[in-house]
């Protein structure tokens, strides 16, 4: 699907009607109507593998993917256009080799492999990263081919962690940083410093456009803040996470006034220091085993962020029903974000079970 045939009308009324339940949903309106939305199957709709290597198959891409989203059931539609040039575009502007594979995304190799040299690390200049000015361009090619009629939303932006875990040998980073990390400190805030001033520039060039907080979060205006990726909080024991972790992703919140954190495995033990993130806004994480080899358990997510008021987005199977009654609580706004469905005519039943199971288990709250 290209820019000319893509059907704008249809899939911006579809998205306006779903927004808007989602704003009502997420001030409170409905808060027993949970939302159910659904994950595209990869051979359908997918942006982050070797289609990522040009602006012009990644936008045939992302189009068929919001396309296919608003004729789906589900309460959400894929919100944006994303410019996703693989995982390495910070850990590229600090002089780390992007390779293409020409069957899968871009791959990275750390340029440092000990803490010491990185004491002189300066923070780069994102006009003259190679990977950084990529997605500049494709920013601009989207607004360009769809005539600003599509909202867009930052790269996938890595955390401070991960992204420093590229850049240094990550067993020497992971070392250094839980139990020295007053000698990466300057190279840290390098990292933070140009995830903030490159987040910067991404807003500027995406304009009117621009989509928040972004990638793989809900995402609907006028919600504020960008999202990070920050796999490594899976990896992380609490003490490292509070020293290498918790104080970049602050400065970054801080900042941008929200902050969304994705993450992949099991997060349960560093919930606690997460939510010390200022203006945490949404969560994402993983309960089924199709969409992550080490998901959390229902009951890890539920008593981990109720009464947070923090939205958390968890993956389940479309299989899964009977794990709701382990996850869902009155005081913890969650999304079902369902896996394993092949067709729109799939997901129409799927949608229907989901919602009449969630229908069922919160009619019984409240209730003596």
């Amino acid at each position: 699907m290209d820019a000319r045939s893509f059907p704008y009308d249809s899939y911006l009324g579809v998205k306006e009607k779903r927004d808007r339940f989602l704003r009502e949903w997420a001030d409170g309106q409905h808060p027993q109507d949970l939302p159910v939305i659904f994950v595209l199957p990869a051979d359908a709709f997918s942006i982050w593998g070797a289609k990522c290597s040009t602006r012009e198959s990644l936008l045939v891409e992302n189009l068929q993917g919001l396309a296919l989203s608003a004729e789906w059931a589900g309460d959400s539609v894929y919100p944006h256009l994303e410019p996703w040039h693989g995982v390495g575009v910070y850990a590229n502007a600090f002089g780390c080799e992007y390779m293409w594979t020409g069957f899968d995304a871009p791959q990275t190799l750390p340029v440092y492999q000990h803490a010491d040299e990185l004491a002189e690390v300066a923070r780069p200049n994102p006009r003259d990263a190679q990977i950084m000015n990529m997605v500049l361009d494709t920013i601009r090619y989207f607004r360009r081919e769809t005539h600003d009629r599509l909202p867009i939303c930052l790269t996938d932006t890595q955390s401070p962690n991960d992204t420093a875990s590229l850049i240094l040998r990550s067993d020497e980073f992971f070392l250094v940083s839980s139990y020295e990390p007053e000698r990466l400190e300057r190279f840290m805030t390098a990292v933070t410093e140009l995830i903030i001033e490159f987040s910067e520039l991404q807003m500027e060039a995406i304009g009117p456009c621009l989509s928040q907080p972004g990638h793989n979060m809900l995402s609907v205006s006028p919600w504020k803040g960008i999202s990070i990726s920050d796999d490594n909080s899976a990896l992380l024991s609490p003490t490292a996470y509070r020293v290498a972790s918790l104080p970049f992703n602050s400065r970054i919140a801080r900042h941008f006034g929200a902050l969304a954190v994705h993450s992949c495995g099991v997060i349960a033990h560093n919930i606690p220091l997460l939510l010390q993130t200022p203006s945490l806004s949404q969560v994402d994480c993983h309960l089924a085993a199709i969409s992550d080899p080490n998901p959390n358990q229902p009951e890890q997510i539920r008593d981990g962020f109720r009464g947070t008021g923090v939205l958390v987005k968890v993956s389940v199977d479309k299989e899964d029903l009977p794990i709701l009654e382990r996850l869902l609580a009155p005081d913890l706004r969650c999304i079902l974000e369902v896996w394993g469905v092949q067709s729109r005519a799939e997901s129409e039943a799927v949608y229907g079970r989901f919602k009449a199971e969630v229908a069922r288990i919160t009619s019984t709250w409240g209730a003596p």
